[in-house]
């Protein structure tokens, strides 16, 4: 029975269910509050998640999609996959942006802490050396220029193994 739910659960992701995860959370798919997921709870959340989107697309709420609405629909989501990817690497390439967003108690500098287990995570070493004025923090010049060595030291191994 268990191989089977899995299997069913996996046939399920592969349609797409997962955007109920992306969207939802886990917390609301998980309607009994019992820190799991059962296939009829995976429905249920996939179903309303389909719902919600069907509504979105019926800009005319006439309960019926017309071939418009579904293009806009494409059009929209197109769109808004764009402007996300955009914001996105903007963000990474704005040093302001992303000491913001690593700065969780808004102080104007980093803590090792602030820092250890996100996607730019530094080791100690790293850290001691990047923090040139020895506060223990990193102000926003000091990072960048941690990042910048970073990228540097990877691209430039790259293009050596280019010979």
């Amino acid at each position: 029975m268990r191989t089977k739910t899995v299997f069913a659960v996996a046939a399920l992701a592969a349609l797409g269910a997962t955007a109920v995860y992306a969207d939802k959370g886990m917390k609301d798919a998980d309607a009994d509050g019992d820190g799991f997921v059962s296939l009829d709870e995976f429905k249920s959340a996939h179903s309303a998640r389909i719902e919600e989107h069907f509504m979105r697309m019926d800009t005319n709420a006439d309960g019926l999609l017309s071939e418009e609405e579904m293009t806009a629909a494409k059009k929209d989501r197109r769109a808004n996959h764009r402007k996300q990817r955009s914001d996105q690497r903007h963000d990474k390439r704005n040093p302001e942006e992303t000491f913001k967003r690593l700065d969780v108690d808004n102080n104007g500098s980093l803590s090792f802490e602030e820092l250890d287990g996100k996607h730019f995570s530094p080791d100690v070493a790293m850290f001691q050396a990047a923090d040139a004025d020895g506060s223990g923090e990193l102000n926003a010049t000091e990072m960048h220029a941690m990042m910048q060595a970073r990228w540097e030291e990877r691209h430039g191994a790259d293009n050596n193994n280019d010979d």
